[in-house]
């Protein structure tokens, strides 16, 4: 109106979200608006008001655990890392709100290391009949489910 810009749709001038039409519904995804706007706490409020946002939190999760899990596991484990990847994911996916996705599939990815450690000494074992492993190979995995709890927690009291 004033600066000759088009809105897809009518927004809220005091609020800056998007505007509800008369039956209810967004006119545009106000999940999308929040990324692309980079605001994180309307990216909160449009993953609790929408009825995938435990799913879009697993699979966030997931994405998130297939790119940084290599860092903190023990290489040569593709499938304890895929199957720890899916696992974090799933569980995420699978809570009744993003909230309680973000809480349980957090606490999944934070443990997600140490199984694959875990899956790592037990088929060591079976295979050859001796633990090949030092507590040293706890360090990384204790790191980063430390890096993980906190950036939940952080995300939790926003």
């Amino acid at each position: 109106m004033h600066c000759g810009r088009d809105f897809d749709s009518p927004v809220d001038a005091g609020t800056g979200t998007t505007v509800l039409d008369a039956g209810g519904s967004q006119t545009t995804s106000d999940l999308e608006a929040a990324l692309n706007a980079g605001d994180l706490n309307g990216i909160r409020g449009a993953l609790a008001r929408s009825e995938r946002g435990a799913t879009l939190v697993g699979i966030g999760l997931a994405a998130i655990a297939l790119f940084t899990l290599p860092y903190a596991t023990p290489s040569g484990n593709t499938l304890w890392y895929l199957l720890a990847v899916a696992g974090a994911g799933a569980v995420a996916a699978t809570q009744a709100t993003a909230d309680d996705a973000v809480r349980t599939g957090g606490k999944a990815l934070a443990v997600a290391p140490f199984f694959v450690v875990f899956a790592d000494v037990l088929q060591g074992y079976l295979v050859s009949g001796l633990v090949s492993a030092s507590p040293t190979v706890l360090f990384g995995p204790a790191i980063y489910a430390g890096l993980v709890m906190f950036g939940v927690r952080r995300y939790r009291r926003r």
